[in-house]
């Protein structure tokens, strides 16, 4: 192969500034990629964040949601309790209208046929031997029967 040899130009020049050329190429390249990189990076965590931001700002919102349920179930169950509690005082009331004393001697005059006592009506009783209640044991007791009444002894003494 023919070189040319023309001392005019530096052949030598070109090519090593072709190569230059291919070098600072290759640093753009990798720069930009690296840039790119980080810029799908920077995308990913951009997107993470308003994802998280997203599930915050619905946790916060369906806490108010229940938060408010709640708090009108309490409202009716607390008017459920007041109409339970009047009609509770209401039947309370007509309960001691019908137990009241007037009540119990009217039906006793009326249904039962009973009448008040009058003082000569009354007759007192005396009794001259003083009267006392006495346990009586029976004679025939098993064993366990005697125990039962030994530790029911035992656990009177100690007041259990």
């Amino acid at each position: 192969m023919a070189t040319n040899i023309n001392l005019a130009y530096d052949y030598d020049r070109y090519t090593r500034s072709d190569e230059h050329e291919n070098e600072y190429a290759e640093k753009i390249r990798n720069k930009r990629s690296a840039n790119k990189r980080r810029k799908n990076a920077s995308n990913i965590r951009i997107m993470a964040a308003a994802m998280l931001a997203l599930m915050l700002l619905s946790g916060m919102i369906y806490g108010k949601a229940e938060l408010s349920r709640l708090y009108a179930e309490n409202t009716t169950l607390e008017n459920e309790l007041s109409v339970l509690n009047n009609e509770n005082l209401s039947l309370e009331s007509e309960l001691a209208q019908q137990t009241g004393l007037t009540k119990v001697e009217e039906y006793a005059e009326t249904k039962l046929g009973l009448q008040k006592l009058d003082k000569s009506q009354i007759e007192y009783v005396e009794i001259k031997e003083q009267t006392t209640a006495q346990k009586v044991t029976p004679e025939e007791t098993n064993i366990f029967i005697r125990i039962s009444d030994w530790w029911d002894g035992v656990l009177e003494y100690l007041g259990l």
